[in-house]
């Protein structure tokens, strides 16, 4: 293989047709990675009236859940010919290396919508999340990165994308940065839309939410609710209304007491130990570059390299 293009056959491309000559009715995947903005993109996609997604964002079919089949996996989505485009969005799938040859096995022809962000960034955010999940008490930083390994894994995003590369031919990989998309919402917006070959003019209504931020309810119940009754209006595509609505002072006010802030509970990384997982990063991010074809990545700005 070089620069990212396949030059042979892969173990699933030489196994024979099989599964590519079925109809797969999912065309298009985000496989994270985690804590890089994935449930924004998994946001925007469904707001657009053109693409069907799932309402509860992760399936893990081709990580987790591959041996329940396809037609588990498709019977989360309808068959409705107003969607031109199905889209599951799982970030367990960029780091899982069996992920890439079951998701191409399912359709050969799938868009695969990668996000990245400052992987020591995204390494403390993993931490906030398990401890927000409750696998881990609110214990600092570094101890939880002795703890669980994959804080670190899932950063190495050269050794990933590999994988995927290998899979899938690079113009059906699409990579966006976390960094960027906080930046210009818009624009991102209308390079997926577009990169997913539905209308990129759509102005989504929710381009500028914050989507699954470091947080933990003080009233699970009441964000249960909350939650619920969210998801009831997305299916029946009032996504526009229930944007206003959360924006309204008493919404607004309900929502903002409701919210513990994980980064006030938590201490921050230590200076010592953003250091060492720069270092640690450091071979991975100079691939990445070359993989990408970009001199620097959005969070490199003001670090050598």
């Amino acid at each position: 293989m070089t620069s990212g293009t396949r030059t042979m056959p892969t173990p699933w491309e030489a196994a024979g047709p099989g599964a590519a000559a079925r109809s797969a009715l999912v065309g298009a995947i985000g496989i994270g990675a985690q804590k890089c903005a994935s449930s924004w993109i998994h946001s925007v996609a469904g707001s657009h009236p053109e693409i069907e997604t799932h309402h509860s964002k992760e399936l893990d079919f081709f990580s987790c859940y591959f041996d329940r089949g396809y037609r588990w996996y498709e019977s989360h989505f309808s068959r409705d010919a107003t969607r031109a485009l199905r889209f599951e969005n799982s970030p367990s799938y960029f780091h899982d290396p069996r992920a890439p040859g079951r998701a191409h096995a399912y359709n050969p022809d799938l868009k695969i919508v990668l996000l990245l962000r400052d992987p020591v960034r995204r390494a403390f955010s993993n931490h906030l999340h398990e401890i927000i999940k409750g696998h881990v008490d609110p214990i600092p930083f570094e101890d939880g990165l002795a703890n669980n390994p994959a804080y670190i894994e899932q950063g190495l995003y050269a050794t990933h994308l590999a994988r995927w590369r290998e899979a899938f031919d690079p113009d059906r990989i699409l990579v966006l940065f976390a960094e960027e998309i906080a930046a210009d919402p818009r624009t991102a917006a209308r390079t997926l839309f577009g990169f997913l070959g539905v209308d990129e003019t759509f102005e989504s209504a929710i381009l500028h939410e914050r989507r699954n931020e470091s947080d933990r309810a003080r009233l699970p119940a009441l964000r249960s609710v909350l939650r619920a009754g969210g998801d009831w209006m997305r299916r029946h595509e009032l996504e526009p209304v229930l944007a206003r609505i959360k924006t309204t002072p008493p919404v607004a006010r309900i929502l903002t007491a409701n919210r513990i802030v994980m980064r006030d509970e938590v201490p921050p990384m230590r200076p010592e130990t953003a250091e060492r997982l720069h270092g640690i990063f450091a071979d991975e991010m100079a691939r990445l570059r070359g993989i990408l074809g970009r001199e620097r990545l959005p969070w490199e700005t003001g670090r050598d390299g």
